[in-house]
């Protein structure tokens, strides 16, 4: 058996610079204040809500950890440094983990998750998004994982898979290296947004999604997993009959109760069946 743990949306804030103080300044005040959208802006809370979901995933006994982006809220250095220490905390082993970045991450600097695979998170970096057309492959089912954030204002929350990326992944999964494997998408933002008005796929969908959604009809063996919209998503693309699920969103590990007593972690499972993945539970 062959299970992946699905993670997503930390956005850790940097313990040193709590936003509910004067002393973080004004200028880091303001923005976590924006971006949080009425989340708690308590910086040990939502660390603690991150070891949760690391320990379970852990005690899952999953093959493979996939974390899907906004792992920080504004994707600045120390919050990238913070997210570090607590994944390293949770003594997982690199070459089973997957991460990518989301929005969030690049609100403070085009560099910062370059900055942090090269430093805090440089254990991580050979399994995680780099390159357009990198696989990480764990046997039975192979990982291609997209970085789609953006350097942008914070009043907006796109995303971009470029044609680039497309024809990396195309290349893919043409290796007959993976012709019998199960194909795993891991990106961000959904690339199933088509049905939703101009104005809001403007300002948080995904450029180029209709890419994505093209390689997914082409190719019955890829999957899906991102973030981005803080729910559960499971999606059969429209126009085959009797295909199963291929795209699957995972729910917040920020959004849990503030109350300690009432944390669920929030962590996706699923399990390797074939050349297919299978929903297997939310913990």
């Amino acid at each position: 058996m062959h299970r992946i743990a699905h993670l997503s949306d930390v956005h850790l804030l940097d313990p040193r610079r709590d936003p509910r103080s004067r002393r973080a300044g004004a200028r880091y005040r303001l923005a976590t204040k924006l971006v949080s959208l009425g989340r708690s802006l308590d910086p040990r809370l939502r660390a603690r809500k991150l070891a949760r979901a690391l320990a379970a995933a852990k005690a899952s006994l999953a093959s493979h950890v996939v974390i899907s982006g906004d792992l920080t809220e504004l994707g600045d250095d120390a919050e990238f440094e913070h997210f570090a220490e607590i994944l390293e905390d949770a003594a997982l082993d690199p070459d089973a983990v997957t991460i990518v970045p989301g929005n969030h991450d690049a609100y403070t600097t085009a560099g910062g998750w370059r900055r942090a695979l090269e430093g805090p998170l440089r254990r991580f970096a050979a399994t995680s998004a780099g390159h357009a057309g990198k696989v990480v492959d764990r046997g039975p089912v192979a990982f291609l994982p997209i970085d789609t954030s953006c350097y942008q204002s914070l009043v907006r929350a796109g995303g971009e898979f470029s044609r680039d990326a497309a024809k990396a992944i195309e290349a893919r999964l043409g290796d007959p290296a993976l012709r019998d494997k199960a194909v795993v998408l891991v990106l961000h933002h959904s690339p199933l947004g088509q049905d939703r008005p101009r104005w809001m796929r403007w300002v948080d969908g995904l450029r180029g999604e209709r890419q994505v959604v093209d390689l997914l009809h082409r190719h019955p063996r890829l999957s899906v997993l991102h973030g981005h919209l803080h729910r559960v998503v499971d999606r059969i693309l429209s126009g085959r009959e009797a295909t199963p699920t291929r795209v699957f969103g995972a729910p917040a590990v920020c959004d849990d109760a503030d109350d300690p007593g009432e944390f669920r972690p929030k962590v996706r499972l699923y399990e390797v069946t074939g050349a297919a993945l299978a929903s297997v539970g939310l913990i």
